[in-house]
């Protein structure tokens, strides 16, 4: 009986553990002329935070369970970084001196470690040039987040015309980055240019659910930006369903986003949830990635976004509000009839 248990007990140790590798990720280097036994962790996707890893010698191991993508920089010696990506399954060995560091590993990683090693070997004059090359090249990789910030962001005299072009020519999922997406809005003001797609919309609707902003189609959109302790922004929820109820036929729909931190104050106060009115909340605050990156600095707030997901008004309130939407829905419409009444003329 007693060898019974005991087997059974080595089995769901070793089930444990192969779980728990399936779900980790695991850093493991050796680098020699560190200027300190700790390495900074800069961590810039999915979300922003720091972290320490404490060296022996050089010598380090970090392990990690990241939920999706995850993108951080090693900081050393003050100025020196390396970029790695971590996903679920995976390890990554890196292994040299503070000069010259090589990267094993898989993916994103094992293109960075190429990446690096061309750049160094290319001449100044040409970094530029070669750099534009990689980043047309690999639009579909984390790791022009870490050459776009590196030779263009991080420039004394940045190009934003091109630096925003360059940010809008990657995909989706490069994209919609917390780093871009409060990166782009600088840009665009940068360039006297006020009008922003939101690409992503990152949190929780009341059930617990991550929310789908791709789900949302062909509709207009009103963001609002509250908190159930700021007494104005819950005054402006209830000023919205005068708007809904005068817009309830249309395409138009309301994603009131909190910055509540409480989940329970929330969700006391976030009760009026329909088809039509999203309530979403990250428990993030004034730390919301939409927030920072459209840099909103008072409640209550909104933005209004055309079909397309671009902002074509902000703070637009009540009767103002409703006929902005329903001028833009008539010209839609006789857009629309428009266009079917020239396909009818060329038959």
């Amino acid at each position: 009986m007693r060898k019974t248990i005991y087997l059974l007990l080595t089995f769901l140790c070793l089930m444990a553990s192969c779980s728990s590798e399936k779900n980790s990720f695991t850093l493991k280097g050796e680098i020699s002329g560190l200027s300190s036994d700790t390495l900074l962790v800069y961590y810039q996707v999915p979300e922003f935070k720091l972290d320490t890893i404490f060296c022996k010698k050089g010598v380090f191991e970090y392990v990690i369970e990241p939920d999706t993508t995850t993108m951080f920089s090693l900081i050393f010696n003050t100025e020196e970084s390396l970029p790695i990506f971590a996903e679920k399954g995976q390890s990554v060995q890196v292994n040299g001196s503070t000069s010259e560091i090589k990267i094993q590993g898989k993916g994103d990683n094992q293109l960075m470690n190429d990446i690096l090693l061309l750049l160094k070997e290319t001449p100044k004059r040409e970094i530029k040039r070669t750099v534009d090359s990689l980043i047309q090249a690999n639009n579909h990789s984390f790791t022009n987040l870490y050459l776009i910030d590196k030779y263009y962001a991080q420039d004394s005299l940045p190009n934003y015309k091109q630096l925003e072009e360059l940010i809008e020519s990657q995909s989706g999922i490069i994209k919609d980055t917390p780093y871009f997406m409060a990166l782009l809005p600088k840009v665009e003001n940068q360039n006297g240019n006020r009008s922003l797609s939101i690409h992503t919309l990152l949190a929780q609707n009341r059930k617990g659910e991550d929310f789908k902003w791709s789900d949302i189609r062909n509709q207009y959109i009103l963001i609002d930006f509250w908190a159930s302790w700021h007494p104005e922004s819950v005054a402006e929820q209830d000023s919205l369903q005068t708007v809904l109820k005068a817009l309830k036929k249309e395409n138009f729909i309301v994603c009131s986003i909190s910055l509540d931190l409480d989940k329970e104050a929330w969700l006391k106060a976030s009760d009026r949830d329909t088809t039509q009115w999203k309530q979403l909340c990250d428990f993030k605050g004034w730390n919301n990635t939409l927030i920072k990156g459209q840099n909103i600095q008072e409640l209550p707030s909104n933005l209004l976004l055309d079909k397309n997901k671009r902002i074509i008004a902000r703070n637009i309130r009540g009767q103002e509000l409703i006929d902005k939407v329903k001028d833009l829905i008539q010209k839609d419409k006789e857009k629309e009839k428009e266009k079917k009444r020239k396909k009818t003329k060329k038959k």
